[in-house]
């Protein structure tokens, strides 16, 4: 059995060749999300001037009056990405992933145990999940080398399972509506993460997800015969070992960047804190900055140091970069859609042909197809809230259960997006080709799963 890229890759069927083409359709023309930003901003301005009464300079005003709104939102977005990274980069979860992964000793078992961990860790946090999942990733394909497991399938599952289990209490919008003082708080007041991520029916569909897909990733796992492993060149990269530092040759001052004194002092004194909160409290009334601050002590305490704190903070940094501007940008569509009467108008439309029994799940299917376009959950619902809330508040659905249901869609459409999968990609050195044949028999089991879910419980549960 040779190392990827060694030899020939097997024919593939009918089905995967068809994959194959959407996938390079879809890399030759869905350009940069930023150029999305672009493309909605110039649709909206010719929706208002054709639809409303508004102006040119009406609309530059309300774009300019609402691009501020969000800066909160952004940089508490921005926190959540890089405090999810760093706690997934520490030392401490390296060696919890490889003692995980040491304990099954055949394929199928290690699948399993893939499964069941990664997604546990997603539900946390979404950006914990996907670090944690791509070290993971990287370690079973290295130290179960041998035992015959695919390893564009490996990179497909690290993808695969954060994509179906991340719905859970980091989701930005669920948070965002927890969150007192937030854009939306006249319109729906401010929603608790019990009424949300935490909601007996959302929680209820992720078990089933949870439990269910280690069974698919089994059936979905390639037979020994025809998996093509990690090349010799990979293997010998992630095997490589760093020197030790001589510790007596260090300066003063890079001794105290060294030092786990200070930092532990800071990091207990944040974890009490939140241990005070959730205990006075409790878990449901988490909001984007409790869990910032969770996670933010979290990574403070598992890298000890301010030099390994700040080293993995640099790497976590480049993460946000779409979210520093874009998301202000998508503050200046809101306020366009929202003061013009487009919002008005598409409420109707939505009103027009949902009922009670349906709207839920039209929420669903209509974020997913939006995720092509917006591949940001935090963007995307930035622009849908104006019209699927009032809509939901007309029809007479909670909007708490709308907004599970815009949640949920838009981390089941991620399977055939490429836009989260890059940091995936460039981990495992694949292309997006490879990995889809497993992602989209993923996003298929997922979407029926969850269709069947809202049009059983179209209010919740």
């Amino acid at each position: 059995m040779a190392g990827l890229g060694s030899e020939p890759r097997p024919k593939s069927d009918r089905a995967a060749n068809i994959i194959d083409k959407f996938t390079e359709w879809s890399l030759n023309w869905v350009p940069d999300s930023m150029v999305f930003v672009l493309i909605l901003t110039f649709i909206v301005v010719v929706a208002a001037l054709g639809l409303t009464k508004s102006s040119v300079f009406d609309l530059i005003e309300w774009y300019q009056g609402s691009f501020w709104i969000l800066l909160t939102f952004a940089m508490q977005l921005c926190i959540l990405m890089i405090t999810g990274f760093v706690v997934a980069d520490s030392k401490l979860v390296k060696r919890g992933i490889i003692a995980l992964l040491d304990y099954p000793k055949t394929a199928k078992g290690t699948v399993a145990m893939f499964c069941l961990a990664g997604g546990a860790v997603a539900w946390v946090h979404w950006g914990v999940g996907l670090m944690f999942c791509m070290i993971m990733g990287r370690e079973l394909a290295t130290r179960k080398r041998g035992l015959g497991i695919h390893y564009p399938f490996v990179a497909a599952l690290t993808y695969g399972v954060t994509n179906v289990m991340c719905n859970g209490p980091s989701q930005s919008a669920p948070l965002l509506v927890a969150t007192p003082g937030n854009f939306l708080e006249k319109l729906i007041g401010v929603i608790p993460l019990n009424e949300t991520a935490l909601s007996p029916f959302l929680i209820g569909l992720q078990l089933v997800l949870y439990l269910t897909i280690p069974i698919v990733a089994i059936y979905l796992m390639p037979k020994k015969e025809r998996a093509v492993e990690m090349s010799d060149a990979l293997y010998k990269e992630s095997t490589a070992t760093m020197p030790e530092e001589d510790a007596a040759a260090l300066r003063p001052a890079e001794r105290w960047d060294r030092s786990k004194i200070l930092q532990s002092i800071l990091a207990l004194g944040i974890l009490a804190w939140v241990g005070n909160f959730l205990y006075t409290k409790g878990f449901g009334q988490l909001n984007l900055n409790s869990l910032n601050f969770l996670f933010l002590g979290l990574a403070l305490i598992l890298h000890g140091s301010p030099r390994s704190f700040t080293e993995s903070l640099k790497k976590g940094i480049t993460t946000t970069s779409g979210v520093m501007i874009q998301f202000p940008m998508y503050a200046g569509i809101f306020g366009m859609i929202s003061n013009s009467g487009l919002s008005e108008m598409i409420t109707k439309w939505f009103v027009s042909f949902s009922t009670p029994a349906t709207y839920s799940w039209v929420i669903y299917l209509y974020t997913g197809v939006m995720d092509f376009f917006v591949p940001s959950g935090g963007s995307k619902f930035v622009i849908e809230a104006p019209f699927i809330l009032p809509a939901a508040q007309q029809i007479g659905i909670p909007v708490s259960h709308v907004i599970n249901a815009y949640s949920t869609g838009a981390q089941w459409a991620n399977n055939l997006q490429p836009f989260w999968a890059l940091p995936v990609l460039a981990a495992f050195r694949l292309r997006f080709q490879d990995i889809l044949p497993y992602t989209f028999v993923i996003w298929l089991y997922a979407g029926i799963i969850s269709s069947i879910a809202f049009l059983l419980f179209p209010r919740g549960m």
